[in-house]
C-alpha cells in the first residue's frame, strides 16, 4: 500500500458539510489500506473560520479539533498536520518531519487546490482534483503550482467533450467523481419502510451556500451561483404539496431578505451553519430527509460541465433519493430512478411527483447508486490507477 499525503480545505472551515467533502478521502483511503497524512497550510491572512463565534483569525486550533473528532469518531490512521504560510508555524508535527514526509510519500493528492507550499514539489507524483470545475479553469482556484501536477482530474466530467463550454487551459482534465464512505451512512433505521407517516411528510432538502464568492464574467458573459437558479424556482412549493426546505449559508444580510422572499413563496428555510455545526445534527438533518432537492452553480449548469455534488453523495448513501437540477452529468450518469435531473420548473415538479409515486423504489436505488458509482471502493482505486498511467505517460513526454 501506499503512503498518500492527502491536502484539503478542513481545518480553515470546519463545518460538517465542508469536513465531509474531504474526509471521504482520507477515510476511504485508509480503509483501502494506505497510510495518509493530513496536511493544510493557512493559504492566506485569517483564513481560519470558528463556527462558534462565526469569525475568522489565524489561529487553527478550532478545526484542527473539529478534524481530529473526524478522526477519531470513525478510527482513521491519519496524521494531522497544519502549517501557517506566513510565520512557519507547523502544527501537528515539526517542520523536518512535514518535509520527511512529503519526500517519502508516494503521492501527494491536492483536492480542491486551495493549499500550495514550494515543499510539494519534494513528492515525487503529484495530482489535482478540481471540485469547482469552470471556476478553476479560469483562475479563481488552484493557481498556485498550476503547472506542477502530474495528472489533473475533475468533478467537471464533461470538460474536453464538444458539448461543455468549460476552457481545458491547456491541460487534460481527467473525470472523476466525489467518493462517499456508505458505511458512514448505512444503518437499518435509515431505510425507510413502506407506508411511514412521519417519512412521508418530511421535507425535501439541501444545504446549500447562496451565493458563495459571487458571479464572474469570463469572454464577456456572466457565470453566476446557486442564487441564479433557485431564483429560477422560487414559485416551485405552488406546484407542489411536497415540503421544500433550504438549509442557506451566506452573508448574515442577504440571507436575511431572500429568506423572506423564499418563505412567502412556499419555501421553508433553515440556518446552514447551526445544521453544519456538528457532525451529528448533520447526518441527522440529511438522513431525516426525505431525499434531497437542490438547484447547480449556475456556471455548472451553463457550461454542461457534468458536475455532481459531494453533498449528494451523502444523501444517496443513506438510501435518500436526490432531485439535481442536471448539468449534464445525465450524460454518465443513469438517472430516473434514485437520480432524477431536471433543467425546469416543470421538470422539477414532475422528478418530485415520480419519486413519491414509487418511494420506497426510489430510496432502494439511491442506495445502489452510492455503492456502485461513488463508493470510496471504487473512485479511489480507479483515481490512483488513472493518476499512475498518466504520470507515466508524462514522463515519456519530458525524456522526448
Amino acid at each position: 500500500m501506499a503512503r498518500i499525503v492527502v491536502c484539503g480545505y478542513m481545518i480553515r472551515h470546519p463545518l460538517a458539510g465542508n469536513l465531509f467533502a474531504y474526509f471521504h478521502y482520507v477515510l476511504g483511503l485508509h480503509l483501502l489500506g494506505h497510510e495518509v497524512l493530513y496536511l493544510e497550510e493557512s493559504g492566506w491572512s485569517q483564513s481560519c473560520y470558528n463556527p462558534i463565534n462565526r469569525d475568522y483569525s489565524d489561529d487553527p486550533l478550532v478545526g484542527l479539533h473539529a478534524v481530529q473528532t473526524f478522526i477519531n469518531t470513525y478510527v482513521a490512521n491519519a496524521t494531522v498536520c497544519y502549517v501557517n504560510r506566513d510565520t512557519g508555524t507547523v502544527y501537528g508535527a515539526d517542520w523536518q518531519e512535514v518535509e520527511r514526509m512529503l519526500k517519502t510519500a508516494d503521492l501527494l493528492m491536492n483536492i480542491g487546490g486551495v493549499c500550495w507550499l514550494p515543499e510539494f514539489l519534494l513528492c515525487k507524483r503529484r495530482l489535482l482534483i478540481d471540485m469547482d470545475p469552470f471556476f478553476t479553469q479560469t483562475g479563481t482556484f488552484a493557481a498556485e503550482g498550476r503547472n506542477d501536477y502530474h495528472a489533473y482530474f475533475s468533478y467537471g466530467a464533461n470538460i474536453g467533450q464538444s458539448n461543455c463550454g468549460i476552457p481545458s487551459d491547456g491541460i487534460t482534465w481527467l473525470p472523476t467523481v466525489p467518493p462517499v464512505v456508505p458505511e458512514i451512512w448505512r444503518s437499518p433505521v435509515l431505510i425507510p419502510g413502506q407506508g411511514s407517516e412521519e417519512q412521508a411528510i418530511a421535507p425535501f432538502t439541501t444545504i446549500a451556500n447562496w451565493s458563495a464568492y459571487g458571479k464572474i464574467i469570463y469572454e464577456g458573459e456572466s457565470y453566476g451561483q446557486k442564487d441564479e437558479e433557485f431564483m429560477r424556482l422560487l414559485e416551485l412549493p405552488s406546484y407542489c404539496t411536497q415540503p421544500l426546505e433550504l438549509a442557506l449559508s451566506g452573508k448574515d444580510k442577504e440571507i436575511a431578505e431572500i429568506a423572506k422572499s423564499l418563505q412567502t413563496a412556499g419555501w421553508l428555510v433553515r440556518d446552514a451553519r447551526e445544521i453544519s455545526a456538528h457532525l451529528s445534527t448533520y447526518i441527522t438533518y440529511i438522513t431525516g430527509s426525505r431525499g434531497e432537492f437542490s438547484v447547480a452553480k449556475q456556471a455548472y449548469v451553463k457550461t454542461g460541465s457534468g458536475w455532481f455534488s459531494d453533498r449528494s453523495v451523502c444523501y444517496l448513501a443513506a438510501g435518500r433519493p436526490v432531485i439535481l437540477q442536471d448539468t449534464g452529468f445525465s450524460d454518465w450518469l443513469q438517472t430516473g430512478r434514485g437520480v432524477l435531473a431536471f433543467s425546469s420548473l416543470k421538470e422539477a415538479v414532475d422528478c418530485i411527483d415520480r419519486v413519491n409515486a414509487d418511494y420506497p423504489a426510489h430510496c432502494l436505488a439511491a442506495r445502489e447508486i452510492a455503492e456502485q458509482t461513488f463508493s470510496y471502493k471504487v473512485v479511489l482505486p480507479r483515481l490512483l490507477e488513472t493518476a499512475n498511467h498518466a504520470r507515466n505517460e508524462l514522463r515519456r513526454v519530458e525524456v522526448r
